[in-house]
């Protein structure tokens, strides 16, 4: 079967043109018997699905009694008699959103429908309030005759052993509100106005991260209020899980911090994946080492006052100053660098030296090659030098040799 289009081209044949022999129908029949049953699905053919369903089954009836009596064709007449002639060509790959959708297309099954969250109207949001507001304080004992599992797993968050020794710090109706009213209509998620921090909850996620920030607005939340995360309406949930133990720091949604980014962050995931790329992988640096999820006073949430500056931390053989110094090093590091990843050394944006050409256009032309020294024969191509500009050029970050105007080593 070819896989560059989704019809199942197993018998596509006209009864005019059928002269096989009874072995040619064996294999035929097999093969579209197991083919049918493996995908599940009925025959199609790649120009006229209907003809070529039609004029099998017709051909098939049209046999002589002796040939008709053998098994393989009674099997595929069989197959062709409860196979409902297609109404419609063939499902593309390109209408189907994924290639088990498309699977599903096929063998006639319904797509089951996406998950939709319906968002709270304005009565459920009022109620709710209501119930909160009317609700009071129980004892905390009375949580655990529901919730003693997730209390127990709670106890062994860096929260919930906090709470051990300050009583009353972390008690459950310090976040998730007063519960009488809960308790009094039976339970229930969301019941009574309970805080449940899901997304079928009708409060906003400002409410919700209002509970959170009430004592973590300090320190690496400063700057929350009017961050990129915070402006995208992003709930201290989507990246947190409160109640158990998930990741060894900061009760991440995942085990990896860099897992719990690349849920958004699709782009980042890729280029960590090329050949160069920044060893967050290796489990090296984190994506917080240099940006601070929680807001900035910088683009692109990084925690330093400039590109640069974020770099120098790791990169300090690079800060200078210099006594000669390279214009694009000073003034940001990603004009020759992708911070993430790169199929091109030392995660440069594109391959040297072109990377060089990209300002130095008119260095070493040929008429001055001979002029400057340039090896002979290559015509002032600086390609023909492989990593060509830094063989000479070793100290393209600056240069603190009385011969370094041209960056040489």
């Amino acid at each position: 079967m070819g896989m560059s289009t989704i019809n199942v081209e197993v018998v596509t044949v006209s009864a005019r043109a059928w002269t096989f022999r009874k072995n040619r129908i064996r294999s035929t029949t097999q093969a579209a018997i197991a083919a049918c049953a493996f995908f599940g699905m009925a025959l199609t053919a790649n120009a006229a699905p209907q003809d070529g369903i039609a004029d099998l089954r017709g051909f098939v009836q049209s046999m002589p009694a002796a040939q008709a009596q053998d098994a393989d064709v009674t099997a595929l007449a069989s197959f062709l008699g409860n196979r409902p002639a297609p109404q419609s060509a063939g499902v593309k790959v390109a209408e189907a959103d994924t290639l088990i959708d498309a699977l599903r297309q096929w063998s006639g099954q319904a797509q089951p429908a996406p998950t939709v969250v319906p968002a709270p109207s304005p009565a459920s949001r009022a109620r709710v309030t209501k119930q909160a507001a009317e609700a009071t304080l129980v004892d905390n004992k009375v949580c655990l005759t529901c919730h003693a599992t997730q209390a127990a797993a709670f106890s062994k968050t860096l929260m919930g052993k906090i709470g051990q020794t300050r009583k009353g710090m972390f008690d459950c109706q310090n976040c998730h509100g007063a519960g009488s009213e809960h308790v009094k209509l039976g339970g229930g998620r969301g019941v009574g106005g309970i805080l449940s921090f899901g997304s079928d909850d009708p409060r906003t996620n400002e409410e919700k991260n209002a509970v959170c920030l009430g004592c973590h607005q300090k320190g690496e939340r400063t700057y929350w209020a009017g961050s990129v995360h915070q402006s995208r309406d992003l709930a201290c949930t989507n990246c947190h899980t409160v109640m158990k133990n998930v990741s060894v720091k900061h009760n991440l949604k995942t085990p990896a911090e860099m897992e719990t980014c690349f849920q958004c962050h699709k782009l980042q995931r890729a280029q960590m994946q090329y050949s160069s790329h920044m060893p967050v992988r290796e489990g090296k640096i984190t994506c917080s080492d240099c940006h601070n999820p929680h807001g900035s006073v910088t683009e692109k949430l990084i925690r330093e006052a400039s590109v640069n500056e974020n770099c120098y931390k790791c990169h300090a053989e690079k800060r200078g100053p210099m006594l000669w110094e390279h214009t694009p090093v000073r003034e940001n590091c990603l004009n020759c660098h992708n911070p993430h990843g790169s199929n091109y050394d030392s995660l440069l944006v594109v391959a040297r030296p072109r990377l060089c050409l990209q300002c130095h256009t008119t260095t070493h032309s040929g008429a001055l090659s001979g002029a400057t020294g340039f090896p002979p024969g290559t015509g002032g191509n600086t390609a023909a030098l492989q990593n060509g500009c830094g063989n000479c050029h070793s100290q393209i970050h600056g240069s603190n040799s009385p011969n370094g105007f041209f960056l040489f080593r």
